[in-house]
């Protein structure tokens, strides 16, 4: 598995210009990690940053990952997200969001692993098809 990096309030100035293909968004209240942000860039680097625990605000998190600013997420669902981007449930407040290329690469299997599984398995699924 990569290394992750972190991102925080003092360094998100330094990853404003991120060629993002994925991330994931959990919810304050989400089981997992509440809060936390994955961010997957095309180089296959893998970010963190949470909006919950530590100094970083949702806006400063915009930043970082401009697509997230338009996404919607619902009770169970990505409920909108902006053009070019598609939205998968994780379960349990977490939510991953895909560059359409991404998302089309791997929708049968997005579309058959349930949430629960898929909340393990999206980020090595994402890496993998980078790399390819």
């Amino acid at each position: 598995m990569n290394e992750v990096i972190n991102i925080d309030e003092k360094n998100y100035g330094d990853y404003r210009n991120l060629n993002i293909v994925a991330f994931s968004l959990a919810f304050g209240g989400a089981m997992g990690s509440p809060g936390e942000i994955l961010v997957v860039s095309k180089e296959a680097l893998v970010y963190s940053m949470n909006y919950v625990y530590g100094n970083m605000t949702i806006e400063m998190c915009f930043e970082v990952c401009p697509p997230l600013k338009d996404c919607k997420f619902g009770m169970f669902d990505v409920e909108k997200t902006p053009k070019g981007w598609k939205g998968a449930r994780l379960g349990m407040g977490n939510f991953l969001v895909l560059a359409e290329p991404i998302y089309n690469h791997l929708k049968g299997e997005l579309l058959e692993i349930p949430p629960h599984i898929l909340y393990g398995k999206w980020l090595g699924m994402v890496l993998d098809c980078i790399k390819k």
